[in-house]
């Protein structure tokens, strides 16, 4: 038995000491691989560092070119603003001026065609504001132009959409009044004193029209001018048109011709306004 207990405690410390040694092996390599990934690393940095070097050195290049072509642009539109006859302040206020005249004739565009025949005298100050516009030299400038002939053609294609006037023909059955009701005209019945005014020419009795005549209907009214419609009278017009009831009187003396009686306007009637 001791022989045996002797033999077995050697194996058991051979065993032990080949164990350790593996081990260490082990250890011995994992350290080994450790130092390849760090040089491997560094070597890695050093190069991602030139790199960015190099690309610091392109961007300081492309920067100078940018600056460069920032002040030949300065330059140019210095002499272009020499050329027109203009300041930096000037322009920016007529690119103000354009951009909100373009914004007016977007929102008209936007209406139905009814109501776009309703406010064709904002349409055509809109125009006149335009044509002025175009006389300026500050216009020629590209920017200025490209948003000009925007403006022409938005103005273009309202003045087509909003007629100053439309033509009916009269249907079996039409009265002046009905007319002047149907949402396609005035909406209103008490507009028919501005259909028999219009076409007095072929109107002799006003409860009197005839089938297939054609009646022109007035729309538009002109800049200085106020349609009449129900329930108004010259305090209730002078306070909305200046903002003062006790200027009726200054409508009355421009209007004398039609206005027989200053406490007694109709609906349908058009109105000069003086300034």
């Amino acid at each position: 038995m001791p022989r045996h207990r002797a033999l077995g405690g050697m194996v058991f410390l051979a065993l032990a000491f080949g164990l350790v040694g593996g081990a260490s092996a082990q250890m011995k390599m994992t350290c080994e691989e450790f130092l390849v990934q760090l040089a491997s690393h560094r070597s890695g940095e050093a190069k991602a560092k030139a790199e960015i070097a190099q690309l610091d050195e392109e961007i300081a290049a492309l920067q100078a070119q940018v600056d460069e072509m920032q002040a030949r642009i300065a330059e140019r539109n210095a002499e272009i603003l020499a050329l027109v006859g203009a300041t930096e302040a000037e322009v920016a206020e007529f690119g103000r001026r354009l951009d909100a005249l373009l914004q007016q004739l977007e929102g008209l565009a936007a209406l139905a065609p009814e109501e776009l025949m309703w406010r064709r005298s904002e349409l055509e100050m809109a125009a006149e504001d335009l044509a002025e516009m175009k006389m300026s030299p500050i216009s020629a400038l590209p920017e200025m132009k490209a948003k000009i002939e925007r403006a022409g053609q938005l103005i273009a294609e309202l003045m087509v959409r909003a007629p100053r006037d439309l033509t009916y023909e009269v249907m079996r059955g039409d009265h002046l009044w009905g007319i002047a009701s149907k949402p396609e005209v005035y909406d209103d019945p008490y507009m028919w004193p501005r259909i028999y005014r219009a076409n007095k020419d072929q109107i002799d009795d006003p409860d009197l029209i005839f089938p297939k005549q054609m009646f022109n209907i007035p729309i538009a009214i002109g800049e200085n001018q106020y349609l009449v419609t129900a329930g108004d009278f010259l305090t209730k017009i002078a306070q909305e048109v200046y903002n003062d009831p006790t200027m009726w009187h200054k409508i009355y003396k421009a209007n004398r011709q039609q206005i027989m009686d200053p406490s007694l306007v109709f609906p349908a009637q058009v109105l000069d306004l003086p300034e």
